[in-house]
């Protein structure tokens, strides 16, 4: 009988000993995320001047355990900023690269699981995808370097846009094409087969360009457009609640799809006159394209009614849960810069198509400014996007394309 009670009363001693071993290691682990935490909020409310950054990033950096400074980016160009910004301030960092949605789930899981060697800062693009799955859940804080904040114009600080990329309607001129002088002319059956555009299936930025269409805004403009063309008011299918649907559901069936834009700009400027691609302006310049042969829609006399293509923005976006706070600042700071800008994104002539949210920094030779495409393009916006997709137009773009 003895022996029965002292095996219950040390059972009794191991159970309260593991839950005090337990619950000295939770008090531990919340004392880290109270002292992380803590750190965050100082380093976001704090105002420092651009000295004192930079040393606050230093000591950040030569402070023991200090991690890996990362960065995610859609783009592999990102590893050339991280270069110039070593080299201006001796931090180094790394970067992940990948695009679409799987950037974006690997970045969420991370942040849900409070992983600790996740991303700093990230470069995102999509803006459905960036307010559904970042913005909504609180998981980043959108950093305004107030070093440069008279140079970004309000329209690119909430959220912070690093910089936006083009695509548009370039032609091939061969045989005396002359181009379209209204949107609605790519969808008469004379186009079928002759508009060219990536696999909307590969790449979400072109679903958001149809999802913008189908809004009160660009309804309005493709309603206009329509009866400048056909000369008589628009009759919609009864599945098109408005003239972007019905622009939508008239345009997607001519299309012929590829696997990317290079590939597409290059069978293009090889092709037949009047073929019409829908691609990122960069490729414009590439080497296997034959530049003589092509013509951006935009540059012509009379621009297309009522659009030349479309813009989306890739944002720059600190992690709430960076243990880089003044790191992740510097950063996003140089990465505005017109030094940090051109270290990744305008290195070389062919570097068109890319425009800094910083109005300071100038198109590069043959371009135009950000505000001449903001004046033709569609600019993608997320809660339109997102209100758009509630009402189920990505299945009606998919039905479209199927079509």
């Amino acid at each position: 009988m003895k022996k029965k009670w002292t095996s219950f009363i040390l059972a009794v001693l191991l159970v309260f000993s593991t839950a005090a071993c337990n619950n000295t290691q939770e008090k531990q682990d919340q004392a880290m995320d109270d002292k992380q935490n803590a750190k965050q909020e100082m380093a976001a409310e704090e105002e420092m001047t651009l000295e004192e950054l930079v040393k606050a990033a230093q000591a950040e950096a030569a402070a023991d355990k200090a991690g890996t400074f990362m960065v995610y980016s859609p783009t592999s160009r990102v590893e050339k900023a991280l270069k110039a910004f070593a080299e201006e301030y001796g931090i180094q960092g790394e970067f992940y690269n990948e695009s679409g949605q799987d950037l974006y789930t690997k970045l969420t899981t991370e942040l849900e699981a409070k992983v600790k060697d996740t991303a700093d800062v990230a470069l995102l693009q999509d803006s459905y995808l960036f307010q559904t799955q970042l913005q909504n859940y609180d998981y980043i804080v959108n950093y305004i370097p107030p070093y440069l904040a008279d140079k970004i114009n309000e329209d690119e600080k909430k959220p912070l846009v690093c910089y936006y990329y083009n695509k548009l309607f370039i032609y091939n001129n061969t045989n005396d094409a002359k181009g379209i002088t209204n949107v609605w002319q790519l969808t008469e059956d004379n186009y079928k087969g002759k508009i060219f555009m990536k696999d909307i299936s590969k790449e979400s930025i072109n679903k958001n360009f149809f999802a913008m269409l189908t809004s009160e805004k660009w309804a309005s403009e493709l309603e206009k457009a329509y009866k400048e063309y056909f000369g008589k008011d628009i009759v919609l299918d009864e599945d098109c609640p408005n003239a972007g649907y019905q622009f939508v559901k008239k345009y997607l069936p001519n299309v012929r799809f590829g696997s990317g834009d290079g590939e597409i700009a290059t069978e293009l400027a090889d092709g037949n006159g009047e073929n019409v691609g829908l691609i990122v302006y960069s490729k414009l310049r590439s080497d296997s394209v034959k530049q003589e042969n092509l013509t951006v829609s935009a540059y012509a006399e009379k621009q297309p009614n009522c659009f030349s293509g479309f813009m989306y923005p890739i944002y720059l976006q600190m992690i709430k849960n960076t243990d880089r706070p003044y790191t992740a600042k510097l950063f996003i700071y140089f990465l505005m810069t017109e030094k940090g800008f051109k270290s990744a994104f305008q290195v070389k002539s062919s570097d068109i198509g890319t425009y800094s949210g910083n109005s300071s920094i100038p198109s590069l030779e043959g371009d135009r400014e950000l505000e001449f495409w903001k004046g033709c393009l569609v600019k993608e916006d997320a809660e339109t996007i997102q209100e758009a997709y509630a009402k189920g137009v990505l299945d009606f773009i998919t039905e479209c394309t199927s079509k």
